[in-house]
């Protein structure tokens, strides 16, 4: 009697011990005895709440990150030249009915979702960017909202990887943002060696003006007169107004190209002429779509695509 109550004893005590064996393994048995239970909790690291104003990742709310850029840079694009994209590629664009003095979006609730707007933080990188001008205002919802030029910056939700610009063009309002906020359509690539570039391009306030390659305003010089033999404007006066030469190879968008000629300087270079007037850039434009030698000495001017006087086109 006395063993087979001994037997029961180390029966039960190996039954409890195989129990407690096995949940220190990880098994979830039916009943954890409390002291097993103390010291499981004992192993286990506390749990941490969340510090304060932050979102558990899981929780975050959707779209928030494809609206947020660590870094803005000038990128190539293989059709549009230089544009602006954020540090890791994304292209971002500008909406045309956006306002720029003072800058506000117009572009809210729905048109926000298909154009998230490029969240503004004080920490961006910049390559190849002008610190200038880059800013921020204030959206409906309380987020600050990049600008670059003015001109609020976003992205596009069908935009699937960096380098696809499948917004360019959508509506006939929304472009791919060069690096100043300017449409890098209207800026375009580089020309290539041998080839000299001109396009008629929207300047305010002179509607269009004629252009370099690169977005440039091109001027005429008072003094040159129509269709010189030479250029009255040399040596210093050519550092500060480079003439524009005229390459082998002429490539004129939005312009009439009977009108382009050239005539030799007295380097022996080549400098072209639109409608007979010699035409040059102005060394303090440090970006497209600038007019700053506008009226300079009372002799330069603003060329017009036909070459005339930008200025005497206002308004007609």
């Amino acid at each position: 009697m006395a063993t087979a109550r001994v037997r029961h004893i180390l029966a039960t005590a190996a039954a409890v011990g195989a129990v407690l064996a096995t949940a220190a393994c990880g098994a979830s048995p039916t009943a954890t005895p409390a002291a097993n239970q103390r010291q499981l909790q004992q192993q286990q690291p506390p749990t941490v709440a969340a510090p304060t104003g932050t979102v558990p990742v899981d929780d975050a709310p959707a779209g928030n990150a494809a609206g947020s850029a660590a870094g803005l840079k000038a990128t190539e694009s293989a059709t549009l030249g230089t544009i602006l994209t954020d540090a890791e590629g994304k292209t971002l664009y500008r909406f045309d009915k956006d306002n720029t003095k003072p800058p506000k979006s117009n572009c809210v609730e729905a048109c926000a979702k298909a154009w998230p707007p490029v969240v503004f933080s004080d920490n961006m990188t910049l390559e190849g960017v002008d610190k200038a001008i880059v800013g921020s205002i204030d959206r409906p919802d309380g987020t600050k909202q990049l600008t670059v030029g003015n001109w609020p910056m976003y992205y596009y939700e069908k935009d699937a990887k960096a380098g696809d610009t499948t917004g360019e063009a959508v509506g006939g309002t929304w472009w791919v943002s060069a690096v100043n906020g300017a449409r890098a359509k209207d800026i375009g690539k580089a020309a290539a060696p041998g080839t000299t570039v001109l396009k008629a391009m929207d300047v305010k306030p002179f509607g269009k003006v004629l252009a370099d390659s690169k977005g440039f305003t091109l001027y005429r010089f008072e003094k040159d007169g129509v269709n010189p033999k030479t250029s009255t404007c040399n040596d210093e006066c050519a550092k500060l107004w480079p003439p524009v030469k005229a390459e082998d190879n002429i490539v004129a968008e939005g312009i009439d190209k009977s009108l382009i000629g050239s005539v030799t300087r007295q380097d022996g270079t080549k400098q072209l002429t639109v409608g007979g007037w010699l035409v040059y850039n102005y060394a303090k434009d440090t970006a497209p779509c600038q007019s700053n030698g506008e009226g300079v000495g009372g002799t330069w001017f603003v060329s017009a695509p036909d070459g005339k006087k930008a200025k005497d086109k206002i308004g007609k």
